[in-house]
């Protein structure tokens, strides 16, 4: 009899994915697409639910239609992007549009929670600061603008809760998920009232159901679905991971010895630690995390650096900016992608070239910090500009990197996402970091790791340390070159002041405020006051 196939699924901020591995072979067949985000309003980013999850079944019944005759697929794993918010009905059916991690409407709430005090209490319990994309925030806001959205919600949930509603008919959360939501006591384990009274939405708690465990099967796949995904009916569901616990295993980074990075939508830059390193009283060593989740390895978890403010800056710049690159492809029948980045390999090193600070949705710290290019000058062509945006993801990148821990210096990286297909940008992060750059030879690793989640969760696999290594083709490994790294050193330095900067430029609705001759109380409207709600279609 063939070997059985798992299924993992990984819907990411721009893209969904969905990956069949069959055991003992290292076959994989994957198929995606792109799904696009909506801009209602200046800071408002969303995402149209019901076609989300018809894109999700789309991508999953072309790889059911490429497997063998007589394929067994015996689980289904689900990962993707954490934060945001989806509302849903008792039936899982969404009552908005979803809202997106990078969304920035509730940057006012998070100024008045950090302002009171709020971040400092909780933090210590939920081991992640304040941002505007949380499930928090937006509820708040939510309550202030769109009460009518939340009196028609049961649940709160986060991107692949909501897909596995869609497959398995019933709604519920997972740990992974709901650790980094920043609604969870992470240091007692469970879901806490103390945690909603100090964010002043005690009365929203009921959304937010009790979290399954990551390998628990939650269910299994219903006749609806069935003929949607082309998945057979009845096949077990596991609750699975969140995608930064999904992208460490499936990078498989199973301990300390390496920074796992991914370069897509999101800057996202995590290390492995024992719990006991998050505790209070920990010590020299304790750490104060931007973000922490916990993860499937027991006594570990994960720290995180993360922003909005990675590969897909390259996309946004190609698309409404360097509008030649893209004339140029299309009369050559090139990727876009592929003949830019070749430009960037081709350009010198200019030590005065312009610099890119990639805040398009805001910084890690400002979340009305704007980005663009600086340092530019007449005889800067688009060649130039796009090598800056690289280079300026990258930068950004290091920065993260080195706030994670004081145990992070030094360590390699395994680099993954949009950034990890290009060999230019591999070693560019390699220069620019000073760092080895490990890339893996599958793309789709936030798919690997959700499919070793189900096949451990149906006991196909017996653990997650002998389950990586055979789903893992080989890495190719990028080394730093001295002299670029002396030349990014310096760069590194002028980049780090121009983005100190523009973070502390206030936002326009902060300036306007502040002229207001009625004062902070006055009628003064910020961009986001105008938003529309989203519509389900």
């Amino acid at each position: 009899m063939d070997a059985p196939f798992l299924l993992g699924l990984d819907v990411g901020g721009s893209y969904v994915k969905a990956t069949a591995f069959q055991l003992g072979r290292g076959a994989a067949v994957t198929r995606g697409r792109p799904v696009p985000v909506l801009h209602p309003a200046p800071g408002h980013n969303e995402r149209d639910a019901r076609l989300l999850w018809h894109e999700v079944a789309e991508v999953v019944h072309q790889v059911m239609d490429l497997l063998p005759l007589g394929r067994r697929v015996e689980a289904v794993g689900v990962t993707g992007h954490g934060n945001g918010l989806y509302l849903v009905d008792h039936k899982g059916r969404p009552t908005r549009n979803a809202v997106m991690a990078s969304d920035t409407r509730a940057a006012g709430q998070v100024r008045e929670w950090i302002d009171a005090g709020v971040q400092e209490h909780l933090a210590p319990l939920t081991w992640n600061r304040l941002w505007p994309g949380q499930p928090a925030p937006v509820l708040a806001w939510l309550r202030a603008h769109e009460p009518g959205a939340l009196e028609e919600a049961s649940f709160a949930l986060q991107c692949k809760d909501f897909i596995r509603a869609q497959l398995v008919g019933r709604v519920g959360t997972e740990l992974t998920d709901l650790s980094c939501s920043g609604l969870y006591d992470n240091v007692r384990g469970q879901s806490c009232t103390e945690v909603f009274e100090a964010l002043g939405i005690p009365d929203l708690q009921h959304l937010v159901p009790a979290p399954a465990a990551s390998t628990d099967v939650v269910g299994h796949v219903t006749p609806e679905a069935a003929e949607l995904t082309g998945i057979p009916f009845g096949t077990p569901v596991v609750a699975g991971v969140v995608d930064n616990v999904g992208l460490h295993l499936g990078s498989g980074v199973l301990d300390s010895s390496a920074i796992c990075v991914a370069a897509g939508t999101w800057s996202v830059n995590q290390l492995l630690m024992a719990r006991e390193e998050m505790l209070p009283g920990a010590g020299p060593g304790e750490v104060a995390a931007f973000a922490a989740c916990s993860t499937v390895i027991p006594g570990t978890v994960l720290l995180i650096e993360a922003s909005p403010t990675s590969a897909g800056a390259l996309a946004w710049a190609l698309e409404h900016g360097l509008k030649g690159v893209a004339h140029e492809a299309a009369s050559t029948g090139t990727d876009v992608f592929d003949l830019a980045l070749r430009r960037v390999a081709a350009l010198p090193q200019q030590d005065d070239g312009p610099v890119f600070v990639p805040f398009l949705d805001g910084s890690r710290d400002n979340p009305a910090a704007r980005g663009g290019w600086l340092n530019v000058s007449s005889w800067n062509d688009e060649d130039a500009l796009l090598g800056a945006v690289v280079e300026g993801v990258c930068m950004e990148h290091r920065r993260h990197i080195e706030r994670l821990s004081p145990k992070s210096a030094g360590l390699p990286l395994r680099l993954s996402g949009g950034a990890a297909k290009s060999a230019t940008w591999a070693q560019r992060f390699a220069d620019v970091t000073a760092r080895d750059v490990e890339v893996s030879g599958y793309r789709e690793l936030g798919a690997v790791g959700a499919a070793v989640v189900a096949g451990v969760g149906v006991g196909l696999l017996k653990d997650f340390e002998s389950a990586v290594a055979p789903l893992e083709p080989g890495r190719v490994a990028f080394t730093p070159d001295e002299g670029a790294v002396a030349h990014y050193e310096e760069r590194f330095r002028r980049y780090v002041a121009m983005a100190d900067w523009m973070e502390q430029i206030p936002a326009m609705h902060d300036v306007t405020r502040t002229l207001d001759p009625k004062g902070p109380g006055g009628p003064v409207r910020g961009p986001g006051d105008d938003h529309r709600r989203g519509q389900i279609t």
